[in-house]
């Protein structure tokens, strides 16, 4: 499995002869996809002109019930599975317990997203998409790779993915949801999406093997 970083959300994972993206809005695509997955339809995980670059005839699009008449896709429900080929995609619930932009509502209720399960050439992968640590995951197991989020606010923090690594886990943890590619300075929000990934790196040390990606760097597992 190859995996690239291209910013936020976004990464690109090749794996069974398949391209597949998460959530891609920022940063540069090289090549159309053979499978696109989206979580939600807040702007900065689906962008139609962004799909449109790397749509092809036959690329199959899978997102929340929500986003599916947006990007012309695939509806799934969390526990529902989709499988092209090889690969198979199962999703999951994502979604704020407490984190919401005024008291009593939340950013992402439950049911409005999704993380992403794919299991491929031996190999299963975990996006958790924009989420808190819910109670769902206490069921999740045998993950080889977890992308996850740190930034808080809109998703979990360090210390709350801290405690998600802990309790599912995975093999391999590569953070996310920090910083933003292609994003202009002015119109950053004055609340703090820059997270320290060595920060969170530091806590899980002894615990799982993170890996800190750079933008638009390719890993190989």
């Amino acid at each position: 499995m190859e995996i690239t970083w291209i910013g936020w959300d976004c990464f690109k994972v090749k794996t069974s002869g398949k391209t597949i993206y998460f959530d891609p809005v920022f940063g540069t695509y090289d090549e159309p996809g053979d499978i696109v997955l989206i979580s939600h339809s807040h702007s900065d995980h689906t962008n139609i002109n962004t799909l449109a670059k790397i749509r092809k005839p036959g690329t199959v699009v899978l997102t929340s019930n929500e986003n599916k008449d947006a990007v012309k896709g695939i509806g799934l429900a969390p526990g529902q599975s989709h499988t092209i080929d090889a690969v198979r995609v199962t999703a999951r619930h994502a979604y704020n317990l407490v984190k919401g932009p005024k008291p009593g509502a939340v950013f992402h209720p439950k049911g409005f997203g999704l993380g992403w399960i794919v299991e491929a050439d031996g190999t299963t992968l975990y996006h958790l998409g924009d989420t808190e640590l819910i109670p769902e995951m206490k069921g999740i197991s045998n993950i080889d790779i977890m992308i996850i989020p740190i930034s808080g606010f809109y998703v979990m923090d360090i210390d709350e993915a801290v405690e998600t690594v802990k309790l599912i886990r995975p093999k391999l943890v590569i953070p996310m949801h920090f910083d933003v590619v292609d994003a202009d300075p002015e119109n950053q929000p004055d609340y703090n999406l820059y997270a320290d990934p060595q920060e969170f790196a530091g806590k899980l040390e002894g615990i799982a093997e993170v890996r800190v990606m750079n933008h638009g760097e390719t890993i190989r597992v």
